[in-house]
């Protein structure tokens, strides 16, 4: 086993981490960043991708959108008002984002529910006197009421031109030498710059339209605006389940399949394509499709379902055990009509009352778009990213085999100006990616704080807990845990906490899928699950929108989940009132 550097030996500013924090805008959380950065980012994703293209296109697309001015986006070229790195990890500007809500007449509480869940930790807002900046505010409020209106998106759909182009033009990688590779992803990485104007603005204009169904919605009828919202019909991140399911329809129906499947899925594409190569060949349409996604997706160094197939594979596997009757498309069906009966009800209330019926309509039709228009944006970035992904990993199985990396993926624990070296004369920094690798797995058994503020000493490294500490107890028998609702439905289970999606052969249908924090890459896993408990996570957050969408119940945001909800239990898991409750213990 490989020895790890001695925790009080790590760095509290580690290679990647942002040389400082935005004081105009000082205050970050991991909430939505764990959504989909959950570990710490590789050293490579963070200097190629994140620190020189995403953060500056993330800051930029706030100017763009109208929340900040662009005075304010480049206020200091070293502390961007969108996003940093502490710790290795990936922290989202809570400040930036409320100005968001306070330009726009929303209030900066309503973007801290549908973003942060109203967590009790966060620290409240501090007025500041440009945040009435009359100037940013009108064109806000212009941005406001296209999000209400619009039927159109033209700078996502230029978005989706150029991924679908590069990835659909992506060159022969035998054909290329070691620095060709290189220059190839370097290539790629500026686009991220462009693309996060639709994943910045698609996603914080969600917000908007549950915010106006909230502000007509009477209290007395105990509903949410996601009860209303219900599944959006367009969410690219849904389509992979679809997809996953029906290619676990042909191996249910296959004994041969049957078999493979139930001896592990591991080693599995080789066999396909010499005995099922019909199996085979559907599979490889489905990587070449969606092979993009995986865990931990916008993270460079990360697998993606392309260059890992064990993970579909995997979903597949699970899915195959479910009948026919309990597919997404009929989920989807039930959520729909509970969605539509809820908005039944709030009409009905509303009776006499044109303009609230009105507020509401638009609303919903507002929340459903920007639903699947969020979805999309953060699609065509992950497309982009794992372009240069595919490219260095093939430069890191050729330096594996020639015995300078230890394994191909510790190409991603170099830093971009190593990368030369790697091409010339990779002894040169063989040695310090490989101290780096400790160190970045020393880094991800840290619990890092889950807020920030840049007005505030940092805590050290050695005073933070490792994660295997047990921090919460867990529940008892006829115990209700409360967090937030963030698709509706009520379902009953026997509770098994996952970790991480690799580690999912022991999950059953029918189970309450219990996870620290998911991202798109688990939603396939959530057509298997009957509801599903996420311990960070609100309204907004990218797997809400796709549980929503499958029409799985899931409670979000429920701090320490993994602990609280014992392993096994009986649980019951109602969506609208975000309430866990312990039946029976295992």
């Amino acid at each position: 086993m490989t020895e790890t550097t001695p925790r009080g030996q790590l760095s509290d500013d580690w290679c990647i981490d942002s040389a400082k924090l935005n004081e105009r805008f000082p205050i970050y959380t991991r909430f939505n960043a764990n959504d989909v950065l959950p570990d710490p980012i590789t050293p490579l994703g963070a200097d190629l991708i994140w620190q020189p293209h995403i953060l500056p296109g993330f800051s930029n697309a706030y100017a763009e959108m109208g929340a900040i001015s662009v005075a304010e986006a480049n206020l200091d070229p070293e502390a961007f008002p969108a996003a940093a790195f502490r710790y290795g990890h990936m922290y989202v500007n809570v400040t930036t984002a409320r100005l968001t809500g306070i330009r726009s007449g929303l209030g900066w509480e309503a973007i801290d529910a549908s973003f942060f869940g109203s967590h009790p930790d966060a620290p409240p807002h501090e007025p500041h006197p440009s945040d009435g900046d009359p100037a940013v505010a009108e064109r806000l409020a212009a941005r406001t009421g296209w999000t209400l209106t619009t039927s159109s998106f033209p700078e996502l759909d230029e978005d989706t031109r150029i991924a679908d182009r590069l990835r659909g033009q992506r060159p022969d990688f035998d054909e290329m030498t070691n620095a060709a590779l290189v220059a190839y992803a370097r290539s790629l990485a500026p686009y991220e710059r462009l693309t996060w104007r639709g994943e910045l603005i698609g996603g914080a204009q969600a917000a908007i339209g549950p915010a106006v169904i909230g502000s007509v919605l009477p209290a007395e009828l105990g509903l949410s605006p996601f009860d209303l919202v219900g599944p959006a019909g367009d969410v690219v991140s849904a389509a992979p389940s679809y997809a996953l399911w029906d290619l676990s329809r042909i191996v249910r129906a296959d004994a041969q399949l049957g078999e493979l499947f139930d001896a592990g899925v591991d080693g599995m594409v080789p066999w396909l394509k010499d005995h099922h190569p019909d199996f085979h060949q559907r599979f490889q349409a489905f990587l070449r499709e969606f092979g993009y996604r995986g865990p931990s997706e916008w993270d460079l160094g990360a697998d993606s379902w392309e260059t890992r197939p064990e993970l579909p594979l995997a979903l597949i596997d699970r899915m195959r055990h479910l009948e026919d009757a309990q597919s997404p498309a009929a989920r989807r069906a039930e959520a729909t009509i509970a969605a539509e009966r809820a908005v039944a009800r709030v009409l009905e209330a509303l009776d006499g009352n044109d303009e609230a019926q009105g507020t509401l309509r638009m609303g919903l039709d507002s929340a459903r778009r920007f639903a699947g228009w969020r979805e999309l944006g953060k699609s065509n970035c992950i497309k982009v990213i794992n372009e240069a992904r595919v490219a260095l990993l093939e430069m890191g199985r050729r330096l594996a085999n020639e015995g300078h990396l230890e394994h191909p993926r510790q190409v991603f624990m170099a830093l971009d100006g190593e990368l030369d070296r790697l091409v010339l004369q990779p002894d040169l920094v063989t040695g310090a990616i490989a101290e780096r690798e400790r160190d970045w797995r020393e880094y991800a058994d840290l619990e890092v704080p889950l807020f920030l503020d840049a007005r505030t000493p940092r805590v050290p490294v050695a005073d933070l807990r490792r994660k295997a500490t047990d921090t919460y107890v867990a529940a008892g028998v006829g115990d209700t845990l409360t967090a937030i609702g963030a698709a509706a439905g009520r379902a009953t289970g026997r509770a098994r906490v996952i970790t991480d999606t690799s580690a999912i052969a022991d999950f059953e249908p029918g189970d309450v899928l219990v996870a620290p924090q998911t991202d798109p890459s688990w939603t396939p896993l959530f057509v298997v699950a009957s509801a599903v408990v996420v311990g960070v996570g609100a309204p907004n957050s990218h797997a809400m929108i796709v549980s929503r969408e499958l029409g799985i119940p899931c409670v979000a945001g429920l701090e320490g989940a993994t602990q609280k909800v014992p392993e096994g239990a009986t649980v019951t898991v109602d969506g609208s009132a975000g309430t866990v409750t312990i039946d029976a213990l295992a």
